[in-house]
């Protein structure tokens, strides 16, 4: 069960009173190009001006103060809870016309990037913020078209993101069946004979 934040859980109470100013914290981590291990965390958030908040990854469950860029037109589709293993993808788009979103998008890779989804309230009265950014999704980048505006128009940049956990499930790791790999764990020969065990031919009822 999940720990929700009282302060967010009141003012999501309160609402029918008092109304709520929601808004969405998106955070993206891509790798350098040429240096699989080193990456840069870009946020940004439906607001309109550059803000510190205060938040807790899903990647650790540490809590840090990040920079969240605002005014990039930032939309987050749908985030779909089901039941099955299938995997659903939410995208968010945001405005390649942002000095941010050029810096993510062409001077890191964002391919299989950690997507981070928050859900943030403000109160009505002081727009500030209400209790902890509560964590919604967890994923990572699969693919990131940036379109090409028609003259006058804004590009978009728009992000697939999909769910962490169902996609390693659905995962394939195919040294798990190779005897190759498998051999390589102390003598391990399981699967020894996979490639060739298909095309035996067992003379059921017959003497051998």
């Amino acid at each position: 069960m999940r720990n929700v934040d009282p302060d967010f859980m009141a003012a999501l109470a309160d609402a029918p009173e008092r109304g709520i100013v929601p808004r969405k914290l998106v955070s993206v981590t891509a790798r350098e190009f040429g240096h699989p291990t080193v990456s840069e965390t870009v946020s940004f958030w439906t607001g309109d001006e550059n803000v510190d908040i205060t938040v807790t990854s899903g990647v650790d469950s540490q809590s840090s103060t990040r920079l969240f860029y605002g005014g990039v037109n930032l939309e987050v589709g749908s985030i779909p809870r089901v039941s099955d293993l299938t995997i659903q993808t939410v995208p968010v788009s945001i405005s390649q016309l942002a000095e941010p979103v050029q810096q993510l998008v062409r001077g890191y890779d964002v391919r299989l990037g950690k997507v981070e989804i928050w859900d943030m309230l403000l109160d009505p009265a002081t727009r500030l913020a209400v209790g902890t950014p509560q964590l919604v999704f967890l994923g990572e980048v699969d693919g990131s078209p940036i379109d090409t505006p028609s003259v006058g128009g804004e590009g978009l940049v728009t992000i697939r993101c999909v769910s962490d956990a169902i996609s390693m499930l659905t995962r394939k790791n195919y040294t798990k069946s190779s005897y190759e790999a498998q051999k390589l764990r102390d003598g391990d020969e399981w699967g020894k004979y996979a490639n060739t065990v298909k095309t035996w031919r067992i003379p059921w009822g017959q003497a051998v």
